[in-house]
C-alpha cells in the first residue's frame, strides 16, 4: 500500500468530521483523533485500508 494507514484513516476520520460540523452520528462533539481509543483508530484504520485496497485493485 502506498500511504501509510494511520495517516490515511486519520484524513479519513478529520474529513468525515468536516463534513459533519465535527459531530458524531448521534450528534455529539467528535472526539479528537488521539482521544479516540485504539478500538476505535483501529476500526478506522480498517476501513482506509479496504478502501486503499480496493482504489489500488481499480488502478
Amino acid at each position: 500500500m502506498a500511504n501509510d494507514p494511520t495517516a490515511l484513516a486519520c484524513t479519513a476520520y478529520a474529513a468525515y468530521g468536516e463534513s459533519t460540523g465535527n459531530r458524531n452520528f448521534r450528534g455529539d462533539p467528535m472526539p479528537r483523533w488521539e482521544d479516540l481509543g485504539e478500538p476505535i483508530q483501529t476500526a478506522w484504520v480498517a476501513a482506509a485500508t479496504a478502501v486503499a485496497r480496493a482504489v489500488e485493485q481499480e488502478a
